[in-house]
């Protein structure tokens, strides 16, 4: 072999083994990003100098007008009681004719139907049970001071303790109605845009407030609490007001309120890694607060097996807390378990057993890991 073929040949080994080596050499993975400690104050109250949730604050008006108007008919003792009008009822809901007696509603332009989440067709629904709580309250109005209503038969279920108006399977309008739309679109509207909040645009600044910090504002105020929270608890509606109820057993209250106040901070400082915490312990603290509210009741109506107006008005309570289950994009409770929920409740009140009330709280008792004897 030639001097020159000879150092070819070495100059190919060493090359094929460089190139080998290059192959088999793991280029080291980067490093991971750590995010920048950011450091900004969170305040001890809902008083973010550009908070908006005046629109929330009027649907939580909206409803109150409304549960008052169907509460009308409730009055056991007045042999003369108002009878309901249903297009009275529709138009409150579609904030149309200027059906509501605080002008400031009926001039904001917001209704609560079209804020409805309708995927189960509940705003058919809702304005159907308009009619027939009408037709029941003429029934009741006929014979004010006395029972009306049984086992299909709509009209005025009256116990000591109560008097309430209920459908033919005697579920209490008032509570339908109530209940309904704590869910549908409250509980609706502040979880999606919960759930959603990274969709919203974060930099673009309008009127002092990026539309993020603007639907968090919104979620707040569906939850119906003042700014200062819970150490001020005066004029809690809905929501508020049943997670006041149940502090006690669970421990809502400042859980939920620093969170709000948490994920608020975060929004206007950029965040998102806080932002995404806070929005997870509102939406899981939410959930338990209608878990535990619902099973409060179920042992209210278990407690009251003999005083119908109690019991039905109970039964109600806890069948709209677990269908506003349902609402939730974010929610813990399984399709399956509210399924099993509605089937104790059943398409009929009268026929729900001390059983199915048993059933019905040890399933929300497990599910959420709840005490039940706490509350």
């Amino acid at each position: 072999m030639s001097t020159i073929k000879y150092l070819s040949m070495i100059a190919l080994v060493a090359a094929t083994t460089l190139i080998g080596c290059k192959k088999d050499t793991k280029e080291p993975d980067p490093e991971p990003e750590v995010p920048a400690t950011l450091s900004y104050t969170i305040p001890t109250t809902y008083n973010f100098s550009n908070t908006d949730f005046a629109n929330s604050t009027r649907c939580i008006t909206m409803l109150g007008e409304i549960t008052t108007y169907l509460r009308s008919t409730h009055t056991s003792t007045t042999a003369s009681q108002p009878t309901l009008d249903a297009q009275k009822l529709k138009n409150m809901y579609i904030n149309a004719n200027n059906a509501f007696a605080n002008a400031d509603l009926n001039g904001s332009g917001i209704q609560l139907k079209d804020k409805t989440g309708n995927e189960f067709g509940f705003q058919a629904t809702l304005e159907t049970s308009f009619e027939d709580a009408a037709a029941a309250s003429i029934v009741a109005a006929a014979d004010a001071t006395n029972t009306t209503a049984s086992n299909g038969t709509k009209g005025k279920l009256i116990s000591p303790a109560r008097a309430i108006l209920v459908d033919a399977n005697g579920f209490e309008y008032k509570e339908f109605t109530e209940k309904g739309i704590m869910g549908a679109v409250f509980y609706y509207q502040a979880t999606t845009l919960l759930t959603n909040i990274n969709s919203y645009d974060n930099v673009t600044v309008t009127n002092g407030m990026t539309t993020q910090e603007r639907a968090w504002d919104e979620a707040f105020g569906y939850f119906g609490v003042p700014v200062d929270f819970p150490i001020n608890t005066t004029g809690l509606k809905n929501w508020g007001s049943y997670a006041n109820s149940v502090n006690s057993a669970i421990g809502c209250n400042t859980i939920i309120m620093d969170a709000f106040l948490k994920g608020r901070a975060a929004i206007s400082n950029k965040d998102n890694t806080a932002r995404d915490a806070a929005s997870k312990v509102v939406m899981n603290t939410w959930e338990k607060v209608a878990a535990a509210k619902c099973i409060s009741y179920l042992k209210g109506a278990k407690n009251n097996l003999t005083d119908a107006g109690t019991l039905h008005h109970n039964l109600s309570e806890g069948h709209g807390f677990v269908t506003s289950f349902k609402y939730n994009p974010s929610r813990i409770i399984s399709d399956a378990d509210i399924n099993a929920l509605l089937g104790y409740f059943g398409g009929n009140l009268y026929t729900m057993s001390q059983s199915d009330i048993d059933n019905a709280i040890t399933k929300l008792a497990t599910v959420f890991n709840l005490d039940a004897s706490k509350l």
